[in-house]
């Protein structure tokens, strides 16, 4: 005769790994499961209901009514016997079954004689535990009773699959945030390198064509530096409100203007995903530098009027001065220089249309996008 081994389920490797991977066992007592096996107890008319996870030594409760437990030995467990039975397992009395009729939890004064018991088991098939109502006389379930114990035992495995869901999703954004930290770090610090580099390059420069040139390179990368920073001190992932965010541009670049310019700004709240925020941030700081540079002769006192709104379905920015306004003849859409190529560029990265318009004395730069 050939004898053949009896492996215990509760040791299995591959279902020990899945029970554990729920990160549930040892974790407080919930609403959801004492509910739920509280009406199992109601509606099967026991006294005693068990949520149970069969680990490797224990069998431990998540939730239970009639026995005050939390853990019991896994030796003394009944619903080990069944983590090879899908669906309910009934045993009218326990005391007939070979399997537990030596258990002292069966065999005590006043012990356990009836078992019901659905298998928590998942997708792939592995028996976690179960939920499972006892009682201390032999009896039966009714059809209804089964179907309803059945059905409280889906619940159970749908509120495990749920809370196992939102961790791992929570871990992927921890996940995603940290890697998208490191990323503005190493940004930050590429943005800082090439700044000193062509701050390098300038200073060692005589011819003064070749200076302003590399002189307003660096001030542009200075100032997609400072977009970036605002960002990554507000440690944003996915939108932004940009009035708050272009009023701190707005305060940095105060630095560059005459102390006598005043800055009239009417920004609202109008929260943007990062890819329209950070071009909407950088035009601003374009039309705002070149108000600074041409409006006012000799950095003389004069104002700069902001104005962010959002109304039927656009963005509207308004970049407004009172200065000298654009030269006769100025065509927007011939005009070539470096500034307005990336101001083209930004409008278009936006699907948005920008507008200049001389207000003698002055000049409105109008950008529009959808919203």
């Amino acid at each position: 005769m050939i004898s053949q081994s009896f492996i215990d389920p509760c040791d299995s490797p591959e279902r020990l790994a899945v029970l554990h991977g729920y990160e549930i066992l040892d974790t407080p007592r919930e609403a959801d499961f004492d509910e739920l096996v509280s009406l199992a107890a109601a509606i099967c008319d026991a006294p005693i209901s068990v949520m149970n996870l069969i680990d490797r030594h224990r069998q431990w409760f998540k939730a239970e009514t009639g026995l005050g437990i939390r853990e019991t030995p896994l030796d003394v467990s009944i619903c080990r016997h069944v983590l090879l039975q899908p669906g309910i397992t009934v045993i009218p009395d326990l005391r007939a079954d070979p399997r537990m009729s030596s258990n002292p939890l069966v065999t005590a004064d006043e012990g356990l004689r009836f078992y019901a018991g659905c298998l928590l088991e998942t997708a792939e098939g592995y028996g976690l535990g179960t939920l499972c109502i006892l009682d201390r006389h032999p009896r039966q379930l009714s059809p209804q009773q089964k179907i309803a114990l059945v059905t409280l035992a889906k619940q159970v495995m749908a509120q495990m699959e749920l809370r196992r869901s939102l961790r791992q999703k929570n871990q992927l954004l921890e996940q995603k945030d940290m890697l998208l930290k490191e990323i503005n770090h190493r940004t930050k610090n590429h943005l800082q390198l090439i700044i000193g580099l062509i701050q390098l390059q300038i200073r060692q420069l005589a011819d003064p064509v070749a200076r302003a040139a590399l002189v307003d390179t660096s001030r542009r990368i200075m100032s997609i530096a400072a977009v970036h920073e605002k960002l990554y001190q507000a440690d944003q992932v996915e939108t932004v409100n940009a009035g708050m965010y272009l009023a701190e541009l707005i305060d940095g670049l105060r630095g560059s203007a005459s102390a006598q310019t005043r800055f009239v700004i009417d920004l609202d709240d109008v929260i943007l995903p990062l890819d329209k925020a950070i071009p909407l941030a950088l035009v601003l700081n374009e039309l705002v530098t070149n108000a600074l540079k041409y409006a006012y002769a000799d950095k003389s006192a004069g104002d700069v009027f902001i104005e962010l709104k959002a109304t039927a379905g656009q963005v509207l920015l308004n970049v407004t001065d009172k200065g000298a306004g654009l030269p006769a003849g100025f065509d927007l859409k011939q005009h070539s220089s470096v500034g307005m190529k990336i101001i083209k560029s930004l409008t278009r990265q936006l699907r948005g249309e920008m507008s200049m318009l001389n207000m003698s004395p002055g000049l409105q730069c109008s950008l529009r996008f959808p919203f």
